[in-house]
């Protein structure tokens, strides 16, 4: 008799369950029945009758805006980062994938049913009032839609709606190549609204430089990610003044992808060229071929490294650089020209001299019958032969030692002057003398004024350290000066 009230009390508390449970759900399935949507077999978007009444009986118009006639609606804008890539300095621009999400209040769709946000299908966006924002610098974007369109849309109990997006745009970013590829270059992601002016609505940040997310994981090839600021102004048109947000982010470029890809080559082909120094001038097809096939070398890596570059009007670092480079391998080659030109030019010049000293050391200048009247002793007048012979054996060994220039020193083979009686010939030497002296000094004056090289391997020589060196020194100036320039100048 005990269990039957126990049992009776426990059936009652059951009763009493189920009744709450039941009005709890149908309060919770009014609320969504009024506010989710379906869609029908074709992907059409379908407003349930309740939705519509609930719209129309607060005289919603998804055309107009919040407060209109009013305050401009306030809508504060966050995002984060997916990726940034393709950097293309060619085109001026960049690809962005971000999460844009954008937050402002509207009171026509204010609740008081549950105390919750409702988290609705992004495709309902499309029956209420959403900010007509864009982005006024890209060049092309779309809206992720795999699976479905890539939006939320979240309702809060006092109204405030969040409607968020994930977009892909190719966003153009003005660069200057002039310091290129020790650059850094500063880029933006702007946010205006296309119709309504700043009368009717006003875009800020969420939470200023906070309401960027994600950028310090973002890895981009050849850059690396400096600093980034967001600022709020308003964008000036011949319709009238617009908000505007702006995003900019800094990149600085990495440059041993290019210094590994461009400089270094550059640097091997300017000493490959230099081999050709220690080289036999003598050897003409070894030295031409090297000096040749490194002045095409060099063309071909400047035409490669401006391929992945725009035609613009200025100088870059790199076309410094590498018309630098270009400059000492035709320096080396046009060295070589010259060595040639002068080996040439002194081996004929030797030939001639040679050949011009075995005409005089067989030649003799003999004098004959040069009669001279006398007057010696004892008042007897006789007639003296005087023989004059010539042989240019210290020409040939100045010839020899010092190439063309020759040396005015007389070398005379005197032939004793002889009397008909049979006088000894030694003393004939005082005239003979004088006039080996007088062709001595003829030769130096006719040779000795020309300016000659006297040894081509000395070009040769001076190259091997004048190259090297000028060209450590244009380094060094080139480095400081563009290093100098990439920490200190902004653009």
């Amino acid at each position: 008799m005990e269990t039957l009230p126990a049992r009776r009390a426990g059936a009652q508390v059951l009763v009493l369950l189920a009744i709450i449970r039941f009005k709890f759900f149908h309060n919770i399935s009014n609320v969504f029945s009024r506010l989710c949507v379906r869609a029908d077999d074709h992907g059409a978007i379908e407003s349930p009758s309740t939705i519509d009444h609930m719209l129309a009986s607060r005289g919603y118009d998804r055309h107009l805006r919040p407060n209109f006639g009013g305050a401009p609606v306030v809508v504060r804008v966050s995002m984060s980062i997916a990726s940034i890539d393709q950097v293309s300095e060619v085109n001026m621009d960049y690809m962005v994938t971000i999460f844009l999400r954008q937050y402002w209040q509207d009171n026509r769709l204010a609740f008081e049913d549950i105390d919750a946000n409702l988290t609705l299908d992004g495709r309902l966006s499309d029956r209420l009032w959403v900010p007509d924002l864009f982005i006024p610098n890209s060049k092309q974007a779309f809206l992720h839609k795999v699976t479905v369109d890539n939006k939320l849309l979240r309702l809060h109990p006092d109204g405030t709606v969040l409607y968020g997006q994930r977009i892909t745009a190719k966003v153009s970013c003005n660069m200057d190549l002039r310091n290129y590829p020790l650059d850094e270059q500063n880029c933006t992601l702007q946010y205006e609204s296309y119709g309504y002016t700043t009368q009717d609505v006003l875009f800020l940040w969420k939470d200023g430089n906070a309401s960027i997310h994600g950028l310090e994981d973002i890895e981009i090839a050849q850059f690396d990610i400096g600093g980034f600021t967001t600022s709020e102004n308003h964008g000036y048109y011949e319709t009238g003044e617009y908000p505007r947000l702006t995003f900019s982010f800094r990149l600085h470029r990495n440059v041993v992808f290019i210094i590994l890809q461009t400089y270094v080559p550059a640097i091997l082909l300017v000493i490959s060229s230099w081999v050709s120094f220690f080289i036999n001038p003598e050897a003409v097809p070894a030295r031409v071929t090297l000096g040749i096939t490194t002045v095409l070398t060099m063309t071909t890596l400047s035409s490669a490294a401006k391929e992945s570059l725009p035609k613009i009007s200025y100088i870059k670092a790199i076309d410094v650089y590498l018309a630098m480079c270009f400059f000492f391998v035709f320096a080396a080659l046009l060295e070589y020209a010259i060595v040639n030109f002068s080996s040439v030019g002194i081996a004929k010049k030797q030939a001639s001299l040679q050949g011009q000293q075995g005409q005089s050391e067989c030649h003799v200048c003999r004098c004959h019958d040069v009669e001279a009247r006398v007057g010696g002793l004892n008042g007897v007048s006789s007639q003296h032969t005087l023989r004059v012979d010539i042989v240019n054996e210290a020409t040939q060994k100045e010839v020899t030692s010092h190439g063309p220039f020759l040396t005015s020193q007389p070398g005379f083979a005197e032939t004793p002057r002889r009397e008909d009686t049979g006088m000894d010939d030694g003393d004939d030497s005082k005239q003979r003398s004088t006039f080996a002296g007088a062709v001595s000094t003829m030769l130096h004056h006719l040779y000795g004024r020309r300016p000659q090289i006297k040894n081509s391997n000395n070009i040769d020589k001076y190259s091997r350290v004048m190259f090297p060196t000028l060209f450590i020194a244009l380094n060094f100036v080139y480095w400081s000066v563009y290093m100098y320039r990439r920490h200190y100048f902004v653009f």
